[in-house]
């Protein structure tokens, strides 16, 4: 209480100080030499920064110190993202092994070491996981207050311009230069002066006066991060930054990358994601053996350099292309050349329709590979031929060798992450996803499967994935329905384990079923009576479901079991059929949009918020005595509801047409009596 009292209530005070104790030992001894640090009662620092903040700052080792003042290089109100700061931490040398060993050859990965200190920043809440990325944290921002205190700390080596300061970055002895976006056009003059710079980040066109402006003068730049629309004229002049490790070109107009490349010997990390003039590497670039990462995922590289096999260090490997080519005199490589590649922890493939033999696939040895946590495989709808003219034979064929193929490519045990995109047209999904086999994915905790066109049913082995938190089934037309056995039967579940006591999906968390729009039925009914235990029912960690475009009627009654407590968020967006949502006791959260035959909402008693938009036909909201916040948005009504007046939140949003508008938005309008006893109104027309 006494360190509390020293917060004097300030939210991020309390929140700061709170990830600095949850790092003791939960003892009065531990707490109380928190308490009576100095750093409490600091003075000479500006009024403008916190006391508390310094605290949690001192607390932090030397290494994780450096890590954090590099956050506040990213301009205000861009997001921090995981895998690109820990890199540049990594590149400018702050991650350093307990055993002194090389940065170039140690093999436990110095990613993983940073992302410890990443996850470290983010458990003393001095970043902030962005909203939907909470499993992960890969996605951060940093409070403005925080920003202004890391910035004050790191003044004497680092800078951040933004208007009006452009000339600041000629007037202090800078290591790191950050261009804010907000900077129209930055001169390139003012850079080249800079001559000791180890990062150089520009969110913001740069001007080039003379054919001369070159990267030449940055010759201790060990991180270089461009968004420029002129990135391009830099290309010729990047082999002279001979210590660069960190070369980020993301979303930018370059269309090569030197032939000399192989000169930068450093090279750790190359990021050129979505630059869609880019179309061949070069083939020098099989000589970067220290390389660790390549991002080529969005480009318009078609075919990887012959001998790319020689880079095995990779730990990430984005957009490689699949060619099949079965000239061994050609200069190219194919998807043989990933076997060596024994350290990749992710891995990204594209154009898997090009694929016409398993064995292809079979000789990259996926399985094998004990490193890897996240695969994603992209198929490209433009290269099939199912239902564009071709037989039924021939269609047949290609559904059998698409579903052999991605038989060959069953993923290691210790794979965390999966991603199925672009147009898969096999009728079943592989074996490994089924039981039993899928058991054996005991590390797998995020699910991804889009675009599956000719896919009939889903497999029943996803209930036995023990890990599995997020699950997220995007286009698959062809499914109609989805039977007991997807997450409630008891012959499915995992090896080894009490049928009575396994609960089908123990850990899920998310589930996300979006454009299965033909599908109708949803068959779920937990049978409590024979529920002896807490852990039998399905899904028992459910949080949050999102069901978008199809034709179920209703929910199926084991979503609405009263052993479910954990259920606290539901969105239902276009589900044209549904007549009614009910006797859901856990809910806090409800979204139902554009729902045309939903009729009635009752029986959520822990409900607190809901939006309600485009249902016309709702009748009956009841049973709702928890209720804060109601959104009410439709344009087509003229008079509001009558459960109005049953319902009693603290606040109302209404966005309805001017017709409404003006009959209940003051006192002594027609419909005014029935929002009256609302304390908050927000009300906003708007026609169609």
């Amino acid at each position: 209480m006494e360190i509390l009292e020293n917060c004097d209530g300030l939210p991020l005070a309390i929140k700061v100080i709170g990830g600095l104790l949850s790092t003791r030992y939960p003892s009065e001894h531990e707490w109380k030499s928190v308490l009576n640090k100095p750093a409490w009662s600091l003075t000479g620092l500006p009024p403008e920064l916190d006391n508390r903040l310094y605290l949690s700052y001192e607390d932090l080792s030397p290494q994780i110190k450096q890590c954090f003042l590099y956050c506040s290089l990213f301009p205000k109100g861009k997001e921090i993202i995981g895998d690109v700061v820990t890199r540049m931490w990594i590149s400018e040398g702050f991650i350093q092994p307990l055993d002194g060993s090389s940065i170039i050859s140690h093999e436990y990965g110095f990613e993983e070491m940073a992302i410890e200190y990443y996850r470290e920043l983010i458990k003393r809440n001095l970043i902030q996981p962005t909203k939907g990325y909470g499993l992960t944290g890969n996605r951060c921002t940093m409070h403005d207050v925080v920003r202004t205190f890391a910035e004050y700390m790191a003044r004497e080596e680092s800078l951040v311009v933004v208007v009006g300061r452009e000339q600041a970055a000629t007037g202090m002895h800078v290591r790191r230069l950050s261009i804010e976006q907000t900077v129209s056009v930055l001169d390139w003059g003012i850079l080249q002066r800079r001559e000791s710079l180890r990062t150089l980040i520009i969110n913001s066109r740069v001007s080039f006066h003379l054919p001369g402006d070159s990267l030449s003068s940055f010759s201790s730049l060990r991180v270089l991060y461009i968004w420029s629309a002129d990135s391009n004229r830099l290309v010729p002049s990047l082999s002279m930054l001979k210590h660069l490790r960190y070369l980020h070109l993301k979303e930018t107009d370059i269309s090569w990358l030197p032939d000399d490349i192989q000169k930068m010997k450093f090279l750790l990390y190359i990021s050129l994601g979505n630059c869609k003039k880019l179309c061949y590497l070069p083939g020098s670039i099989i000589k970067l053996v220290h390389l660790r990462s390549l991002d080529i995922d969005g480009s318009n590289v078609s075919v990887i350099p012959k001998g790319f096999g020689e880079l095995t260090n990779l730990r990430s490997l984005y957009g490689f292309p699949v060619h099949v080519d079965m000239d061994a005199s050609n200069s190219w490589c194919s998807l043989q050349e990933l076997e060596p590649l024994s350290q990749l922890r992710k891995l990204t493939l594209y154009g898997l329709e090009k694929v016409h033999d398993s064995w292809m696939v079979e000789k990259a040895m996926i399985s094998s590979k004990r490193h890897l946590g996240y695969l994603e495989l992209n198929y490209s709808a433009s290269g099939h031929t199912i239902g564009t003219g071709g037989g039924e034979a021939e269609q047949q064929q290609q559904q059998s060798v698409t579903k052999e193929v991605l038989e060959k490519l069953c993923p290691p045990t210790c794979l965390e992450s999966f991603i199925l995109k672009g147009g898969y047209v096999g009728r079943q999904l592989p074996y490994w996803m089924c039981a039993p086999a899928s058991a054996d994915l005991k590390s797998l905790r995020y699910l991804w499967l889009e675009n599956l066109p000719c896919c009939t049913q889903l497999p029943d082995g996803l209930c036995c994935l023990p890990s599995l938190e997020l699950l997220t089934i995007i286009d698959a037309p062809a499914i109609k329905r989805i039977g007991p056995q997807f997450q409630a039967s008891s012959s499915v579940v995992a090896r080894g384990s009490d049928a009575s006591t396994s609960a089908p999906f123990p850990k899920l968390r998310n589930l996300q079923l979006v454009g299965l729009c033909e599908w109708e039925e949803w068959e779920w009914n937990d049978c409590e009576e024979h529920m002896d235990v807490e852990t039998a029912i399905a899904m028992p960690c459910l949080g949050t479901v999102q069901i978008k475009n199809c034709k179920l009627s209703c929910l199926p009654p084991g979503l609405a079991s009263s052993k479910r407590h954990a259920l606290r968020e539901l969105n239902l967006y276009k589900l044209t059929n549904l007549t009614h949502v009910e006797n859901i006791p856990s809910v806090v959260e409800l979204d139902v949009f554009d729902c045309p035959e939903l009729k009635r909402i009752s029986g959520l008693p822990t409900l607190q918020k809901i939006r309600i938009v485009r249902c016309t036909k709702l009748e009956v909201l009841e049973g709702v005595a928890a209720l804060d916040s109601l959104g009410l948005h439709n344009t087509t009504m003229d008079t509001l509801p009558e459960y109005m007046r049953a319902v009693n939140p603290r606040y109302l949003e209404l966005v309805c047409n001017k017709k409404l508008y003006e009959s209940s938005s003051s006192p002594g309008s027609s419909e005014w009596d029935k929002i009256s006893h609302i304390g908050k109104h927000k009300i906003a027309c708007l026609e169609d």
